[in-house]
C-alpha cells in the first residue's frame, strides 16, 4: 500500500542546528527525517535560542533548514516579569499557587502572537500539527488554536510545573499523544487522565553509523586511565552537583584512580583538590562525545527527570554500559529491559555498581552488548517513523 503524504508543522519554543535541549534535538531530527520520507514539513518557533533569557536574536522570516521550511516570530515582549519570577520561585520550590497566578504564569511564558496569528489563519493548510514540549507558553497558546488536529509530543517527567491544574486542562485539548517512552505514557495517564486510544510511543531513532575513535579523544584531551563520563546540561534539575560529590566521596573512599569527565552546557562547581580526577570540557562536537561515550568505562546518568534521553542510547551504541538514576522511572526502565546497565539510588548503591562496571569488564561488555541491540531493535529511525506514521493514520482516523 502506498504511504500517505502528510503536511506536517512541529511547533516548539526554537528551532536551531545546535540546539542542545532533548526536545529540540528530538522535534528538529524527526522533522528532517519525516521530510526525507516525502512528507511536506515546517518548524514554528520563536526568533529565541538562549532558553534562559528567550531573547529574540534571529531575524523573523523563514528558511530552509535541513529540508524543512522553518519559519520564526518574535517573542512578545515583557516577558521575565518580576511577578513572573515570583511565581516561578514559589512552583518550582513545590509551593501551592492559585489558578490565577498558573495563568499568569503561563502567559508570562514564551508566548509569541506571531506564531498563534499565523497558526489561526495559515494553521488549515496542515494535516497535523505537533506540538513539543508541553511546558512553554506556544503550546498553551496554541493548542487553543486548531486541538481537532493537534498532537502534542510533550517530554513529560515529574517536575512540579506538571501538576499545575492548566496542564490537566491543556493536555485534554489535543487530539492525540507521541511518547517518547511506556513510563512517560503511565504517567500522563495518571497525572492527566490521557485516553489510553488517544495515546502513541514513537520516541527519537537513531543510526548505526557512527565512526567511533575513542583514541582520538585521549589523545587530544591529554587523558590517561579510565573515565566516568557525563553528557548533558549541568544543573541542578539533571543532579550533576550530586554526581560531583558522589564521585568525589568515592575517590576519597576508595583511593580509585578513576576520573570524572564532564561534557555540556551550564556551570560546573569544581574545586582545586577536583584538579587531574574531575575534568570539565565545556560544550563539545557531537563528533567529540561520541569519541568521548567510546572512550569511558561507562556513562553516567544521574537525573531523574527524563522522557527518553538521548544520551543513553548514543552511549549504548558507542559500546558502553550505562548508571543511571533508579529514581527515574524512565532512565531504570530503560536498564531493566535492555540488561544495559545499573541503577543506584543512595551513594553506597553508587559505589557498589560503579565498582561491578570496574571489577567485572566482561559483565560489563555484556551490558553494552545488549543495549546496543536494543537500540537498534526499538528506535531505528525506519522504525521510528513507522509508529509516527502509524498515530497519525489511526488518531486522525478516529472521528
Amino acid at each position: 500500500m502506498a504511504r500517505r503524504s502528510w503536511k506536517i508543522a512541529f511547533v516548539s519554543p526554537r528551532w536551531a542546528p545546535d540546539a542542545a535541549g532533548g526536545a529540540e534535538v528530538l522535534s528538529r531530527l524527526l522533522a528532517e527525517r519525516l521530510a526525507r520520507r516525502g512528507h511536506r514539513v515546517d518548524a514554528l518557533a520563536t526568533c529565541a535560542d538562549d532558553p534562559h533569557t528567550w531573547k529574540n536574536v534571529r531575524a523573523p522570516g523563514e528558511e530552509q533548514v535541513g529540508g524543512v521550511t522553518v519559519r520564526r516570530f518574535p517573542v512578545n515582549p515583557g516577558r521575565m516579569s518580576k511577578n513572573f519570577l515570583d511565581i516561578q520561585r514559589r512552583i518550582s520550590r513545590g509551593h501551592r499557587v492559585t489558578r490565577s497566578e498558573e495563568e499568569q504564569w503561563i502567559e508570562g511564558s514564551v508566548v509569541s502572537d506571531g506564531l498563534d496569528g499565523w497558526l489561526a489563519t495559515e494553521g488549515g493548510r496542515y494535516d497535523a500539527l505537533v506540538f513539543v514540549p508541553y511546558l512553554f507558553g506556544v503550546t498553551w497558546s496554541g493548542s487553543k488554536i486548531a486541538p481537532e488536529k493537534s498532537l502534542l509530543l510533550p517530554c513529560l517527567h515529574d517536575e512540579a510545573f506538571a501538576h499545575l491544574s492548566i496542564y490537566r486542562d491543556m493536555f485534554l485539548r489535543f487530539r492525540g499523544f507521541l511518547f517518547n517512552s511506556l513510563p512517560e505514557m503511565a504517567f500522563a495517564r495518571r497525572l492527566y487522565g490521557v485516553p489510553a486510544e488517544r495515546s502513541y510511543l514513537v520516541s527519537m531513532g537513531f543510526d548505526d553509523d557512527a565512526d567511533y575513535r575513542p583514541e582520538r579523544f585521549l589523545r587530544e584531551r591529554g587523558l590517561e586511565g579510565p573515565f566516568l563520563l557525563y553528557a548533558g546540561r549541568r544543573e541542578g534539575g539533571k543532579n550533576t552537583g550530586m554526581l560531583i560529590e558522589y564521585f568525589r566521596t568515592y575517590r576519597d573512599r576508595t583511593g580509585s584512580g578513576l576520573k570524572l569527565v564532564l561534557i555540556g552546557t551550564g556551570d560546573v562547581p569544581l574545586k582545586a583538590r577536583d584538579r587531574g580526577s574531575i575534568f570539565d570540557f565545556g560544550f563539545v562536537p557531537s563528533r567529540e562525545k561520541l569519541d568521548a561515550m567510546a572512550a569511558s568505562t561507562a556513562f553516567c546518568q544521574p537525573s531523574t527527570n527524563e522522557s527518553f534521553s538521548i544520551v543513553l542510547m548514543e552511549s549504548w551504541l558507542a559500546g558502553r554500559p550505562v548508571l543511571v538514576h533508579g529514581g527515574c522511572a524512565v532512565t531504570r526502565d530503560h536498564a531493566e529491559r535492555s540488561n544495559g546497565g545499573l541503577w543506584f539510588d543512595d551513594y553506597l548503591t553508587f559505589e557498589e555498581c560503579l565498582n561491578r562496571l570496574i571489577e567485572r569488564p566482561r559483565e560489563a561488555a555484556a551490558m553494552a552488548a545488549a543495549g546496543r541491540n536494543y537500540v537498534l531493535e526499538n528506535y531505528s529511525w525506519s522504525a521510528v517513523l513507522d509508529r509516527f506514521e502509524e498515530a497519525l493514520e489511526v488518531c486522525f482516523s478516529v472521528s
